[in-house]
C-alpha cells in the first residue's frame, strides 16, 4: 500500500506540474505574440514529463538517438510507404500508444487488486506493456503488407501500360516516367526509380527501389528490377521481359482471386451447416426440456 500511495503522489505531482506548465506557456506566448516577429521560426514542441521519463529509461525503444532497432523501423517505413514522416514522428507515437496501454492495463490491474486476484494484476498489467510496445510495429507490418497486396494488383496495370509504351517505340526510361503517371503503389516506384537514375548511377536508383518494396521476396517485382538492370548494363532488351512478367502477374492475380473466391464458398458453406444446426436444435430443444422434466 505504501507503494502504492507513493506511485500515486508521483503521478499526481507529475500531472500537477504538466497542467501549470502547460497554462504557463499558454500565457507567455499570448502575452508576447506582438513581439514575434515573421520571420521567426517556430519552436520546437517540448516534450512532456512522462515522454521524457520514458525515453529516460527506455532509450532503445523511443529514442530516435539511440534505438538498437532505427535500421528495421526505417525499413518498415519504406516498406510501407512511409506513413510517418520520419522516423521521430513514429517513436513519439509508439510513447503515446504505449501509454496508452499502460493506463489501461494498470487501469485493469488496479480493479483486480481491489478485487483481491492479486495474483493476476501484475500479468495483466505486463500483458498489456508488452501490447503496448510491440503495436506500433505490428500496425507497420500490416501497413506494408496491405501495400504488398496493392502492389500486385497495381504492377498489372503498370505492366501493361509500360508494355503499350515499349510497343509504341517509346525509349525505357521515357516509358518508366510515363507509366508512373498512373499512380498506385507500382507505378510510384517507377516514379521513383526513374527520380533516383537522373541523380544516382543505375545501378544505385535499382537498389534504392528495391529497398522501397514492400515485400522483399516478390519474385516478379525483383524480375522487373533486375530485368531493368541489365537493360542499362548489358543493354538486353525489355519488352520481352515486360510481356512475360505481365502474364506471370495475370495469373497470380487470377489465382488469388479464385483462393479468395473459394475461401468464401468455404466459410459461407460451414455457416450455413452451422445455422442449420442451430435452427434443428431450437426447435427440438423445447421437447427435450419437457421430457426431462
Amino acid at each position: 500500500m505504501t507503494l502504492l500511495a507513493f506511485l500515486g503522489a508521483l503521478s499526481l505531482s507529475v500531472l500537477a506540474f504538466e497542467l501549470l506548465s502547460t497554462f504557463q506557456n499558454a500565457f507567455t506566448v499570448f502575452g508576447n505574440n506582438r513581439l514575434i516577429s515573421a520571420s521567426t521560426s517556430p519552436a520546437t514542441k517540448r516534450r512532456s514529463t512522462w515522454e521524457a521519463l520514458l525515453v529516460a529509461i527506455l532509450p532503445s525503444r523511443f529514442d530516435p538517438q539511440q534505438a538498437k532497432n532505427m535500421s528495421d523501423v526505417i525499413s518498415l517505413l519504406r516498406r510501407a510507404g512511409y506513413p510517418y514522416d520520419s522516423p521521430g514522428e513514429f517513436y513519439a507515437v509508439a510513447m503515446r500508444e504505449f501509454s496508452l496501454y499502460l493506463v489501461v492495463g494498470g487501469l485493469l490491474a488496479g480493479a483486480l487488486a481491489a478485487l483481491n486476484v492479486l495474483a493476476a494484476a501484475p500479468v495483466i498489467a505486463l500483458i498489456f506493456a508488452v501490447l503496448g510496445l510491440r503495436r506500433p510495429y505490428a500496425r507497420l507490418k500490416m501497413l506494408a503488407r496491405k501495400r504488398a497486396e496493392s502492389l500486385r494488383n497495381n504492377m498489372l496495370i503498370g505492366l501493361s501500360v509500360l508494355s503499350a509504351l515499349l510497343s509504341s517505340g517509346v525509349g525505357v526510361q521515357e516509358a518508366l516516367r510515363r507509366a508512373s503517371s498512373v499512380g498506385g503503389p507500382f507505378c510510384n516506384l517507377l516514379g521513383l526509380l526513374v527520380a533516383r537514375m537522373e541523380v544516382d548511377d543505375f545501378a544505385r536508383a535499382v537498389e534504392i527501389t528495391r529497398d522501397h518494396l514492400p515485400d522483399v521476396s516478390d519474385v516478379e517485382a525483383n524480375l522487373f528490377l533486375r530485368d531493368i538492370h541489365d537493360f542499362f548494363a548489358n543493354n538486353r532488351p525489355v519488352l520481352s521481359s515486360v510481356r512475360g512478367l505481365q502474364e506471370a502477374v495475370h495469373r497470380a492475380v487470377v489465382e488469388q482471386t479464385e483462393a479468395r473466391a473459394a475461401l468464401v464458398r468455404q466459410r459461407a458453406g460451414l455457416f450455413g451447416a452451422l445455422a442449420v444446426v442451430g435452427l434443428v436444435l431450437s426447435i427440438i430443444a423445447p421437447f427435450i426440456c419437457a421430457g426431462m422434466i
